[in-house]
């Protein structure tokens, strides 16, 4: 089977901590993969150079074949934990921030997220605060 994502030799230290090394993964085309592990376990780390948060020390991630670039990451989703929402804004200003985050412009933020939150029946949340 093809791989939609590979990940060769992936180290990251911070300081004298180390966070990933040498993790290699094959992540097969049309498939649901999950990572699994302890706190520490360097799960957010690897997530986080997926979505060129932050760039590995050492090692490669490719996508579909090709070395990760920066606009690949448009293509990838990233929900991250509970901490990372701002409680004291609404939710759709929430959604629009993301949205602006994955490099959509304000227009067509607002554009699909209308579309999803319509689709999806849930415009009344748009006005609610997160917490």
């Amino acid at each position: 089977m093809d791989n939609l994502l590979v990940a060769e030799n992936i180290c990251k230290q911070f300081g004298n901590t180390t966070a990933l090394n040498n993790v290699s993964i094959n992540i097969p085309r049309e498939s649901i993969y999950g990572l699994l592990g302890p706190n520490g376990a360097g799960k957010t780390t690897f997530i986080r150079i997926i979505n060129q948060i932050s760039m590995p020390d050492s090692g490669m991630v490719y996508l579909d074949g090709k070395p990760l670039q920066a606009n690949d990451v448009s293509h990838i989703g990233y929900l991250p934990e509970e901490r990372g929402l701002y409680k004291s804004m609404k939710v759709g200003e929430q959604a629009l921030y993301l949205a602006r985050l994955k490099g959509l412009s304000k227009a067509e933020a607002k554009e699909r997220l209308d579309y999803w939150f319509t689709k999806l029946d849930i415009k009344h949340w748009w006005d609610k605060k997160i917490q």
